[in-house]
Order: C-alpha cells, then sequence, then structure tokens
C-alpha cells in the first residue's frame, strides 16, 4: 500500500496537540478583549516536538540513518528543540518585562493594551515528553503501513 509518509507527522502533531487539554490545567490564555479565548503555547507535550521527531523517524524508517536525508531532519530536529526549550523562554521573558512597565501606567492606559503570556516555552519534562510520544506513534504506525 501506498501511503503519503509526509502525513505521518502531521497526524502525529494532530494527536499531540489533542492530548493537550487533558493534560494541562491551564491550557486556555486569558481572555482578549474581543472575549476570544486563545490556547496557551508551550504546555505537555510538546507537540511541535513530536512532528519534528516523528519527521526523524519517517525517514529513519524509509530511507535509513546514514542517509543525507536523516542528516537534513537531524538539523531540522536539533533548531526545533531550540526554539522549543531556549528562544521561546526568552520571548517570555519579555513578555514578563512588557507586562511590568503596562502595570505602571494608569488604570485607564492599561486596558488598551492586549494581556501577554509570559510563558512561551517548554519545560524540558514536556519536550522530552514529546520526543517520546513522535517517536513511538510514528514508529508504531510505520509498522502498520510498512
Amino acid at each position: 500500500m501506498d501511503f503519503p509518509l509526509f502525513l505521518v507527522p502531521v497526524l502525529v502533531g494532530l494527536i499531540t496537540q489533542a492530548v493537550k487539554p487533558l493534560l494541562n490545567k491551564q491550557w486556555y490564555a486569558h481572555p482578549h478583549k474581543e472575549n476570544r479565548i486563545l490556547p496557551r503555547y508551550g504546555g505537555m507535550p510538546s507537540a511541535h516536538t513530536a512532528f519534528a521527531f516523528s519527521l526523524a523517524t519517517v525517514v529513519a524508517f524509509s530511507e535509513g540513518f546514514f542517509s543525507a536525508t536523516f542528516a537534513v531532519v537531524a538539523a531540522i530536529v536539533i533548531f526545533i528543540l531550540d526554539d522549543a526549550l531556549r528562544m521561546r523562554i526568552f520571548l517570555g521573558r519579555h513578555g514578563q518585562a512588557l507586562r511590568q512597565l503596562i502595570h505602571r501606567l494608569p488604570e485607564d492606559e492599561r486596558k488598551s493594551y492586549p494581556y501577554l503570556e509570559t510563558r512561551l516555552g517548554h519545560k524540558i519534562n514536556e519536550v522530552v515528553a514529546g520526543a517520546i510520544l513522535g517517536t513511538t506513534i510514528t514508529a508504531i504506525i510505520m509498522f502498520f503501513i510498512a
């Protein structure tokens, strides 16, 4: 059976994202002025880490660990892990600093600014869980479609 392998990481990412509300108590962000409630960034497990590890697992199964394609995917995984663990933490610090500055404004001026999240990144256990989930679900799917 020919199955488009690019759908496996997409499916894994969707499954991981669907699990997040079950594992995170405060999954939704502060309501915005328009009364919309948006999902938070981060949380358990990391969906984009699961997606990246799923992609790497698909390539490992189909092309092999020693292929040039796997080398490219491994580099992409490193960039995604850096984003999940480090860069978003810095963005969260920026949000926290901006919230402190906004809090110094008079009450009537504060209302014109949107709510800013202060936790945008993942904790290490959320990234590890995403990696394990992405690899495991992908291995199971690849076993059945191979």
